[in-house]
This record gives structure tokens, C-alpha cells and sequence, in this order.
């Protein structure tokens, strides 16, 4: 159990009335990260991920990290720094060079902050191989940071410099094994979207600067998006925007949406073995290049996307799986009627009992007893805990009864004795419980 008191959480308090001109804050997820004090801006997109936005990131990877294992994919971990000379050799230095960030060492060797590995990856298997078509098809990611000199940082998180990112590889002997691991991995990629219960659409992009044979885009619609989907009200079909505004798979008209790109898987082919000689021994024993795929997941701009589709101007809204704390406990004002009847210790003990009842680990006390409950009340649901227990002056009836918030849904509290609340506690865990075991039965 954490007391909110004990949290390094710098939040910026902006008094009421007053009018605030800051150009740099340009959507608002952004300024409710900032001004919850969830990320600290260094320099021009450059973040410090502060705590409780370090934990929400924390529990996102653990999504993903389960998804992945359930397909087999093995985890590994890359260099940040890459050899410039790779990505000559792929013909990608001259095609994205603004957008690298390049670094000479002492030697006068040229490397760059990677903003992703397939050369890496390639020079990697062509350094170990070549591996027999026995061994194929392997599925390797990492979770890391990644580098983009964007020429115009802005939306915070959205479209930052430095950021982490989900980079999944997939290693194949034909073109067709390739496809059907792009099939396996759509299916890993609709569950953790699933288990965010975010609306991400998965629509048909160009392949681009990556290159392959095919591409798709995870787009998440929301207001400060800079990409627009074509959403056709007839059919539900979904597609990148284009200047015909009409949908093609029934031919009727479409809406356009405002949407941010949260993930990007490709079917590579050959692209990158073939220059950097990763190649496998076939089962003709001749030396043949690998087919490849490749999957990401912007983890940070995630975080941020989700806030941007979810929260209004004034309270962030979490995807319950990943909101930092499920359940925020707000005891009475220190000194008050409330107080001297139901006090600190009793306060404890209804949070021990949330924590043994599904939510371990994962409850905070709000333990800021000068304040009253109802700045605590308001602050908690700026923060957008799923569960806000209040032990107000039902607290003092017999038996005691607690007043249970739910940020996402808002209006009145139900208000509930402690047998009745871990009930409905354990019940709403229970339902995340079985979701996921019907996926992953319908997955098997």
C-alpha cells in the first residue's frame, strides 16, 4: 500500500480565473501530464517520465510482454547506438537522414541513435548465420527507447525526440511463413488493444521509407490526431483518408476522423537481408535471403493517445488496465466528527482490504488529512483513479458505509458498507479476469 503523500508527483496548481499563455501546449493530453505532474519537460521534446506515468507505462508493458510470450516471440534487447554503416549498406541513410540522430566516438566510427533496428537485426542474423530453414521462423522484440530529430516536436508524448517504442522482428524462410506470422501477430496486436478497450482501427497504409510488400496502420481516433481516417457510417469499414470521400467497400459516402497512429506492422520481405547478406541455408543447401516482418507499438505515445481519446479538457481518463493506482482511498479531515470516528488506522485497514481483494498492490491512500475530502475528491478524479473510496459521513453509521466513485462514469456514488463494496470490487476484477480468459481461449 502507497500513501499519495510519499509520491514525487510535482503538480502545477493554476489559480482559479487565472489565464495562461503558453503556445508549447498544444493538446490535452499534454497538459494534463504536465500539469498532474506525470511528465517534466527537459528541452524542446524531451520528457522525464515522473512516477505514477512511469508505472502506468510499467503495467502497458506487461500487456504486451503477455501478448507476445502467448505467440512465442522472445524478448532480446538491441544497442541504442547503431553503426551508420548499416544503414548505408540498406540504403535508408540517405532516405530518412534529417530525422537521424548521428554520433561520432573518439575513433572517428559514425553511429546514430537508432529510431528502429531491422539493419540491425538483419546484421545480427547475418553475423550468426546463415541458419537452416529448420530452425525459421523466430519472433524476437524489445522494449526501448528510440530517437527521431523531429524537425518540430509538439503534443508532448505525441511527438517527442525521445521515446519508447514496442519493436517486434519476425524471421522467416518464404514469403508465406512471413505472411502467416503477420496474420498470428494482428491478432496478438488486436488483443492488447482489446485489453486496453481503446477503439484502434487497423487500416491498409503504403509501406513507404520501410519498404515491403505489405503494410498496415493501428490508428486511435482523436481530436489532436494528425492523420484522418475515412469512417463509412454504413458499412463500419475504415481506411486512411483520401480526396474521394467515398467508402470502398459499399461506395457510400464517409466521415472523416481526426486520428494518432499508435502502431505499425509491415511485411518486409527481403528489403534489408538481402543487402546485409542474412541469409539461410534452404532445403536445397543453397544460401537464400530471409523474409521478414516487423511490428511496432509507440509505448509512450500510447500512453498519451489514450489520454487524448478518453479525458476530457479538465480530468484524465485512464484505460483501466493501465491507470497508475486502480483505487485511491480518501479518508476524513484530520480533526473533523468524521475523523475522530472513523481515523487513520480504520483508513488503513478498509485499503489492506481492497489490496487482499483483488486489487494487490495496486490501491493508494490519500493520506493528506489537512485537506478536505472534497479538494481530495476533485483531485482524484483529475487524476482519473477507476475507483475513488471516500470514508465520509456514512463512515460513521452502523455498520460503517463508504461512498464508491467510478472516474470513467461519474455522477452520484453508490454508497456501500465493506462487505458490499470489496463485492463490487471483486466483481469488476472478475470481469477483467474472465475477458481475458475468453480471448485467450478464443486465441487457442
Amino acid at each position: 500500500m502507497r500513501f499519495l503523500s510519499q509520491i514525487f508527483q510535482p503538480v502545477i496548481t493554476i489559480p482559479k480565473g487565472a489565464k495562461i499563455k503558453n503556445t508549447e501546449i498544444t493538446c490535452k493530453s499534454q497538459k494534463l501530464l504536465l500539469e498532474c505532474g506525470l511528465v517534466r519537460p527537459t528541452s524542446s521534446g524531451l520528457f522525464t517520465i515522473l512516477p505514477l506515468a512511469r508505472r502506468a507505462i510499467t503495467k502497458l508493458e506487461n500487456i504486451i510482454h503477455s501478448c507476445l510470450e502467448e505467440v512465442g516471440a522472445q524478448r532480446l534487447s538491441l544497442p541504442c547506438l547503431t553503426s551508420a554503416k548499416l544503414w548505408e549498406q540498406s540504403g535508408r541513410m540517405e532516405d530518412i537522414g534529417p530525422e537521424l540522430i548521428k554520433v561520432e566516438d573518439r575513433h572517428g566510427k559514425k553511429y546514430l541513435l537508432a529510431p528502429t533496428h531491422e539493419e540491425a537485426i538483419a546484421d545480427l542474423f547475418a553475423d550468426v548465420g546463415p541458419l537452416s530453414y529448420k530452425q525459421l521462423p523466430f519472433i524476437l522484440y524489445q522494449i526501448g527507447n528510440k530517437y527521431r530529430d523531429e524537425h518540430r516536436p509538439k503534443h508532448g508524448l505525441l511527438r517527442s525526440r525521445e521515446f519508447s517504442m514496442l519493436d517486434t522482428y519476425s524471421i522467416h524462410s518464404s514469403n508465406d511463413c512471413a505472411t502467416n506470422t503477420y496474420s498470428i501477430m494482428t491478432e496478438a496486436y488486436k488483443k492488447i488493444f482489446r485489453s486496453l478497450d481503446l477503439p484502434v482501427h487497423r487500416v491498409q497504409a503504403p509501406t513507404g521509407e520501410m519498404g515491403g510488400s505489405l503494410s498496415h496502420e493501428w490508428q486511435l481516433p482523436a481530436e489532436a490526431g494528425e492523420d484522418t481516417l475515412a469512417v463509412c457510417a454504413s458499412c463500419s469499414h475504415t481506411a486512411l483518408a483520401n480526396q474521394s470521400n467515398t467508402c470502398e467497400k459499399c461506395g457510400k459516402g464517409t466521415d472523416a476522423v481526426n486520428s494518432i497512429e499508435v502502431g505499425h506492422t509491415f511485411v518486409l520481405g527481403t528489403r534489408y537481408s538481402e543487402p546485409l547478406q542474412a541469409n539461410f541455408i534452404a532445403q536445397n543447401s543453397s544460401n537464400m535471403p530471409l523474409h521478414m516482418g516487423c511490428y511496432g507499438i509507440g509505448i509512450t505515445r500510447l500512453i498519451s493517445a489514450s489520454i487524448e481519446s478518453l479525458s476530457s479538457d479538465k480530468s484524465i481518463r485512464w484505460p483501466k488496465a493501465i491507470a497508475p493506482y486502480s483505487a485511491i482511498v480518501i479518508g476524513p479531515k484530520e480533526g473533523s466528527k468524521e475523523w475522530l470516528g472513523h481515523g487513520f488506522d480504520k483508513v488503513e485497514s478498509i485499503a489492506r482490504q481492497i489490496e487482499q481483494n483483488g486489487c494487490h498492490a495496486d490501491v493508494i491512500v490519500d493520506d493528506r488529512h489537512a485537506l478536505t475530502i472534497g479538494k481530495r475528491l476533485m483531485m482524484a478524479d483529475r487524476m482519473g483513479y477507476p475507483y475513488i473510496i471516500v470514508c465520509g459521513r456514512s463512515a460513521l453509521e452502523t455498520p460503517p458505509r463508504y461512498e464508491l466513485y467510478r472516474s470513467a462514469e461519474g455522477g452520484a456514488p453508490q454508497i456501500l458498507d465493506i462487505h458490499e463494496l470489496l463485492a463490487t470490487l471483486h466483481k469488476q476484477n472478475k470481469n477483467k479476469i474472465d475477458v481475458e480468459y475468453s480471448e485467450k481461449c478464443v486465441a487457442k
